[in-house]
Formats: structure tokens, C-alpha cells, sequence
């Protein structure tokens, strides 16, 4: 038995759970993380790629994408606190539009940086990214396309982690009992002993 499958089981059924029973909590939730991942994204792209190019329309759509990055994500963690639930759904389609927008622009720098010889293969799997969470947030808020699409998600996980804690459970190694091992000993002694007096027996015979 895996303890760390056993537990990743437990884990994923919860979550399964938790969207089954609370889709909208779970929005919310998505909303602020994506959020914070662009707060990081933001100072990230500021701090780290902007002076990959010694080009200055480069470094302008990197500073706008960067800046842009953290004044939506501080948007998408405080903005719902403060205006309460009706802002969930309206900051999950600015984070939408924030996603394609930045899609856009790094697109604009990946053929900056192709043509400078430096290496884009992340930069391409980031607006994959963008441009998927962009569908998945157009989609999500909807009071019927994504509450089911996120009950159908938690219950294929609820389903999964059920079954992956089972199977674990059930190849646990089989654990002995100290008393049953003292009780076989015994057994095999006295087994021992008859034998042993069956063939003194026959020796006097």
C-alpha cells in the first residue's frame, strides 16, 4: 500500500466533494488564485524578462503586460471583498479578457525573442496556457453551462479518489498477529514432539 497514493485518494474525493457541493465557492477560489499567480506573473515578467532585448518597443509591451498582469490580479483578490459575490462572475470575464490580451502581447514577444536566438518554448506553452484559462473563465461563470461542467468535474474526481483509496486500502500488506505467530509455533512443537515419540515407538517395537 502507497501511503502517499492513499492520501492523494482521500484528497481528490474531498475535492470532488467540495465542487459537487459548493460550485460558486469553488469560482471564487479559482478567481482569487488566478489572480495571485498574475500578481507573481506581473512582478516576474518586471523584474526578469523585461531586459532579455536591448529593443524599446520591446521593453514598452513588456512593461505594459507586466504592469497590466499585477493591476488586474490585485484587482481579482480585492475587488470581490470589497463589492461582495455579484463581482465573482464580472472579475472572472476581466481576467478572461486580461488572459487573451496578454496571449496577444506575448505572442509580440515571442517573435522578438525567436529572431534574437533565444529559446520560446515556454514562452509558447504560457499563451497556450492563457488562451485556455481564458475559455475555461468565459465558461465557469455561467449559472448553467459552468456549474455543470464543474459538478461533472467533481464528480469524476469524487469517483476517482474513492477508487484509488480503495484499491490502496485494499493491497495494505497483511499484518501477524504476534498471538497467531506464538500459536503456529506451538503447533509446529507439539507436531514436533509426536513425531519424535512416533519414532521412538517404532525404534522399541
Amino acid at each position: 500500500m502507497d501511503k502517499n497514493k492513499l492520501f492523494l485518494g482521500f484528497m481528490t474525493a474531498a475535492l470532488g466533494l467540495f465542487l459537487l457541493i459548493s460550485p460558486n465557492t469553488f469560482i471564487s477560489f479559482f478567481v482569487i488564485l488566478l489572480g495571485v499567480a498574475a500578481i507573481i506573473d506581473g512582478v516576474f515578467i518586471l523584474a526578469a524578462t523585461r531586459d532579455l532585448i536591448v529593443d524599446p518597443q520591446y521593453k514598452k509591451i513588456v512593461t505594459v503586460r507586466g504592469a497590466l498582469s499585477i493591476v488586474v490580479g490585485v484587482l481579482a483578490v480585492a475587488l470581490p471583498k470589497i463589492v461582495a459575490s455579484i463581482a465573482w462572475g464580472a472579475m472572472a470575464y476581466i481576467l478572461a479578457v486580461y488572459l487573451i490580451i496578454s496571449a496577444v502581447l506575448q505572442i509580440y514577444t515571442i517573435t522578438k525573442l525567436h529572431r534574437n536566438g533565444i529559446m520560446i518554448r515556454q514562452s509558447m506553452i504560457e499563451v497556450f496556457t492563457s488562451i485556455t484559462l481564458a475559455v475555461v473563465l468565459f465558461i465557469i461563470p455561467s449559472e448553467t453551462i459552468g456549474i455543470f461542467i464543474i459538478r461533472v468535474l467533481g464528480m469524476v474526481l469524487l469517483i476517482g479518489g474513492i477508487a484509488m483509496f480503495v484499491i490502496q486500502w485494499k493491497t495494505r500488506p497483511e499484518v501477524i498477529v504476534p498471538n497467531s505467530v506464538e500459536t503456529i509455533e506451538d503447533e509446529s512443537e507439539v507436531v514436533a514432539t509426536e513425531q519424535s515419540e512416533s519414532e521412538e515407538t517404532n525404534g522399541e517395537e
